[in-house]
């Protein structure tokens, strides 16, 4: 490693002596160090409005460009680095950082953290998130080295002849930024603090990085010890200080992006044009880690996907940007030794990653790194039906390659924030995992995505590619989602936090309404990805009966929601105002789409009869008195003439399997979950899924194999297969109502919320079914039992009050604590 001779002048020693501060003189910019216990002195000059209180640190980085700079043309992935002397032992130390779009960070040549691809993404020019580490451990007395290196992230990326998303043109583009803050307590009391500011030194490093295609690594130009102190920088520039690129700095709250796993592949193959091909066995999200050895300036290419042509090669969409660079690495040798290298700042959807290189390589090996936002697994489910077991993990696996600081619809095509598909997927993930901080978080970005007129964008965080703006059935669900996190975690503060952009948003719908006869007559999505859309391959997958109704039922259901909200923060007047729309919008949907004669919901373009059309009046509440079991009975005919088979998209296969349970139909809600014909999840099982795909048959290459929001029968498996359900936001009261549909021995599950876990496992043996529940303390629990002629008899422990009899079940009150029913 090349060592330093003249960097002396440039050290500053940090010691506890009497005028420390004093005597560092000019560098003071840079540190600080107290002479007397408490927080660190405040570094002289303005502290930058946008990095909050406690903050005195600089942004720091390269110029952006007045020419945004093409893929291929972009600057490398910057280094940035900052040495000091510490002169007295180290008590405590703090490190808070904000690297733009991403960074990874290393204290005397040991990383900081283990996180990946971090911060979260944002609205960068809104809100940029920190996090902050314990580095007590990486100081000593003497040299010591600060040292960064920053991507690009949805930050700033680079130039395309395609981009569907309008990524390389965000209001937020700048050049890779970095604020950067230690805190140090000695021994002996004193405290000092380094600084991001015009004393770093920066550098061009060894890749160039874009998170939408690819990253590409030349080994030759790395710089072997710039992470530890001593290196010579002499001859790197001096960092310059930069505009701030947000608004506000927010500590991030949810878990960082991790890897989790690392597979290697189950079966190597050489495609026709001669290029070597793994597959790794499964659909999964993140990138390759590769050991190779090869002469100097030897390339090796990896390309990904999830499916392969007829020739064997990996396909690459072209379908939201240039399929040629769309994800792509690369690594370049210098002819060294066996290296081992893979990606920082990309990530991928992949099964498949096929290799080429411009030279013979030495030695190769692959594995396949898997990484996403490191959610804790809270929700637990299983059943004696092995298709049941598969739709479940396959759903946990897409929930997971979805969350990476956001909740996205693929992350392989679009890799966008989706609003339906995020709160399509909120009950599954939340019955799966805890998602509280990574969706509270996300909520904040559609806040400050929010239009000064109201208006919220389909897709969070807004980069402007796409100027969809207020389907109720996207953009309105910003409503939905907030109280669908209020009723898993019974916290409050999200409505409150998110109630003036939801009122803002609702009252420009009133107003929008009363322009078009009560009803939203603008642009909607619709029954997204109903049976048939995948037709031909196509990835517009619009509803034959277009969106009208289902936008306008979802208003009306946001309406409502929204006076829920209002009453539950005690807005009474804002309670009556949404609940007065509610009722215009029911009136105006009900005389539109209605059809009392036929007891069945028409829309104004002609498709047939439409299950989704029928089901959101069912669900919302919205059928008129006295009509309801018609208008149930006709779609279970339709359902039934269709060959037990559903014929819903996004929004309808949510709602499908609860409103036939509801209604007494459980049955039929277990028949199309087992059903294995097309449209089914069980289909999909059938053709070799392992995660949940994005229509109801792959039919193009276009089409996603790892998209959650037709999965969501996986929401029925926890609340009506095995009954668990809230009565009360947060679980403060407990629903316990399993269904045991013939055919199906055993089943279980159990949640975990906040006030502890539930559970309900039942089994049907010979002569009994034994029902288990588990209720945690403090928590009043509802549990309905199924009775049947002829087994009828319930016997129970202690703690269990029978409250009343109804056909087909008995009602009991249980207190906290394990209980077994038995019914024979």
């Amino acid at each position: 490693m090349p060592r330093k001779t003249s960097g002396v002048r440039r050290r500053v020693v940090l010691s506890a002596a009497v005028n420390t501060a004093v005597s560092l003189g000019p560098l003071s910019a840079a540190v600080r160090a107290a002479t007397t216990a408490g927080s660190p002195s405040a570094v002289a000059g303005e502290t930058p409005p946008t990095a909050g209180n406690g903050w005195t640190a600089r942004w720091i980085g390269r110029d952006t460009p007045q020419q945004w700079p093409t893929l291929g043309e972009q600057n490398p992935a910057p280094l940035l680095r900052r040495e000091f002397r510490l002169g007295r032992r180290v008590a405590h130390a703090r490190l808070d950082i904000v690297g733009l779009g991403y960074h990874e960070a290393w204290i005397n040549g040991r990383r900081v953290g283990d996180q990946v691809l971090d911060p979260p993404p944002s609205a960068y020019d809104r809100t940029a998130y920190s996090r902050d580490f314990d580095v007590t451990a990486l100081l000593h007395r003497g040299d010591n080295v600060i040292a960064v290196t920053l991507g690009r992230g949805y930050l700033a990326t680079p130039e395309t002849g395609h981009d569907l998303f309008g990524l390389s043109r965000a209001p937020w583009r700048v050049e890779p930024r970095l604020l950067a803050q230690l805190d140090i307590a000695f021994t002996n009391g004193t405290t000092a603090r380094v600084v991001s500011d015009r004393d770093w030194k920066i550098a061009d490093g060894p890749t160039l990085d874009a998170l939408y295609f690819g990253e590409h690594h030349d080994a030759r130009r790395a710089r072997p010890g710039w992470t530890r102190p001593a290196y010579d920088d002499s001859a790197w520039q001096q960092a310059r200080e930069q505009p701030a690129p947000t608004q506000n700095v927010v500590p991030a709250g949810m878990p960082p992006v991790m890897v989790t796993g690392t597979l290697d592949p189950v079966e190597v193959t050489t495609s026709k044009a001669g290029t070597t091909v793994y597959d790794f066995g499964r659909v999964t999200a993140g990138w390759a880690r590769i050991t190779v050895s090869a002469a100097p300036g030897v390339t090796t290419t990896l390309a990904y996907g999830e499916q392969l042509e007829d020739d064997g090669t990996v396909y690459r969409t072209g379908a939201t940007s240039p399929a040629a660079v769309t994800h792509v690495d690369s690594y370049t040798s210098d002819g060294g030794g066996p290296r081992t290298w893979e990606p920082s700042f990309t990530r991928h959807g992949f099964r498949y990653i096929e290799v080429s290189s411009s030279e013979p390589l030495s030695s190769f090996r692959i594995q396949a790194r898997v990484a996403h936002t490191a959610l804790r697994s809270t929700g637990r489910f299983h059943s004696s039906e092995p298709l049941l077991n598969k739709i479940h993990a396959n759903q946990r696996a897409s929930l997971l390659d979805n969350m990476w600081g956001l909740p996205t619809d693929t992350p392989w095509r679009d890799r966008q924030g989706w609003t339906a598909d995020g709160y399509l997927y909120l009950d599954s993930a939340a019955l799966n995992f805890d998602v509280r901080r990574l969706y509270g978080q996300w909520l904040r970005t559609w806040r400050d995505s929010q239009k000064a007129d109201g208006s919220l964008p389909m897709i969070v965080p807004n980069a402007g590619g796409l100027s969809f703006y207020n389907d109720p059935s996207w953009a309105g669900t910003l409503v939905l989602t907030a109280w669908g996190l209020y009723q898993h975690y019974g916290d409050a503060g999200v409505l409150r936090d998110n109630y003036e952009a939801m009122t803002r948003w609702m009252d420009l719908m009133l107003t929008t309404v009363a322009g078009s006869n009560g009803l939203y007559a603008g642009f909607s999505f619709g029954d997204w990805a109903s049976p048939g859309s995948e037709t031909g391959g196509s990835t517009s997958l619009a509803p034959p009966e277009g969106a009208e109704l289902t936008a306008n039922a979802d208003l009306y259901r946001e309406a409502r929601t929204l006076a829920r909200i209002a009453e539950v923060l005690d807005r009474r007047d804002d309670a009556t105002r949404f609940d007065a729309m509610a009722e215009a919008v029911t009136t105006a949907f009900n005389a539109k789409f209605f059809d009392p004669g036929a007891d069945q919901y028409r829309t104004t373009v002609d498709a047939g009869y439409r299950q989704t059309s029928n089901l959101v009046p069912l669900a919302y509440g919205l059928v008129p008195e006295g009509h309801e079991d018609a208008v149930f009975a006709r779609l279970v005919k339709d359902v039934v003439d269709r060959g037990t088979r559903l014929n819903t998209g996004a929004t309808g296969t949510k709602l499908l399997l609860p409103v036939l349970t509801e209604h007494g139909r459980g049955d039929l809600a277990y028949e199309l979950a087992t059903r294995t014909g097309y449209p089914s999840w069980g289909h999909w099982v059938r053709s070799g899924a392992t995660t949940s795909w994005e229509t109801w048959s792959i039919t193009g290459k276009d089409h996603s194999m790892n998209h959650a929001f037709l999965g969501t029968v996986d929401d029925w498996f926890y609340t009506h297969l095995a009954g668990i359900r809230p009565l009360a936001p947060g679980y403060r009261k407990v629903l316990i109502a399993p269904l045991l549909p013939s055919g199906l021995s055993q089943c279980s599950a159990s949640v975990t919320s906040p006030r502890g876990t539930i559970s309900c496992g039942w089994r049907t043996l010979k002569d009994r079914v034994d029902v288990t529940v588990e209720v945690p303390d403090g928590t009043p629990a509802e549990v309905r039992i199924p009775v049947v002629a002829g087994r009828d008899r319930v016997t129970v422990g202690r703690g269990v009050t029978l409250v009343r009899k109804e056909t087909a079940r008995n009602v009991y009150r249980a207190a906290p604590g394990t209980h077994v029913f038995h019914v024979s």
